[in-house]
């Protein structure tokens, strides 16, 4: 387990975004609202570059990811559809676990996030197919 990720588990965070050793956004919260809302208060200029502590990263996060051009991503999970992505992007990556997909919180089916984006490889699409899905979920 690498440094990132215990402070992750240590703080109880779901994401953390650092940009050279400055923590720039943090957050409990867990889906796709943190990132979204990093994006939204820290702004795309300012993570470019940033290094992403993430829980789960599926293929929707990883749009998210790439669409602020971060240059590494540590995280719990990884989904095999957000690694192509992430891959694509040649962003650095370092998984506990590779998983084939992301399921919803029932686990009943696929997350509605990855629905939302699995036609997508365009990173900015991606964003604002997660925007569309976040209001029509009531989450913002």
């Amino acid at each position: 387990m690498n440094d990132h990720i215990k402070r992750l588990r240590r703080e109880e965070l779901n994401l953390i975004i650092v940009k050279e050793e400055t923590t720039l956004f943090t957050s409990s919260e867990e889906g796709m609202k943190p990132l979204f809302e990093a994006i939204n208060r820290v702004g795309v200029p300012t993570l470019e570059d940033t290094i992403v502590i993430d829980k789960i990263v599926g293929k929707a996060a990883a749009l998210l990811i790439s669409y602020f051009k971060a240059k590494e991503v540590h995280c719990i999970v990884l989904s095999t559809k957000g690694r192509t992505v992430l891959d694509n992007h040649r962003i650095k990556h370092y998984e506990e676990r590779l998983t084939p997909e992301i399921m919803n919180r029932r686990g009943t089916g696929l997350c509605p996030f990855e629905q939302a984006v699995r036609d997508v490889d365009d990173p900015r699409e991606g964003y604002e197919r997660v925007s569309t899905t976040l209001k029509a979920l009531g989450i913002i």
